[in-house]
């Protein structure tokens, strides 16, 4: 290999490097975007077991009054 070809090579791999390091920080940008989501749906989810608790709890109140009558 010549100058030559060498600049070319260098050139060439600065250029994938620039490539490669944007492509890793949009990557990382939406890893962190998808991450978010699924802790918000996660509180959410939480929430919904939650209220489902609650409502079986008071059906079992309201089904033990119903047989008192």
């Amino acid at each position: 290999m010549n100058e030559q070809d060498y600049q070319y090579l260098i050139s060439s791999y600065q250029k994938k490097s620039v490539d490669i390091f944007t492509q890793n920080i949009a990557l990382e940008a939406k890893n962190n975007q998808l991450l978010s989501l699924v802790e918000a749906l996660t509180i959410k989810v939480n929430e919904q077991r939650e209220e489902i608790e609650k409502l079986k709890k008071q059906k079992k109140i309201v089904k033990a009054e119903d047989n008192f009558s």
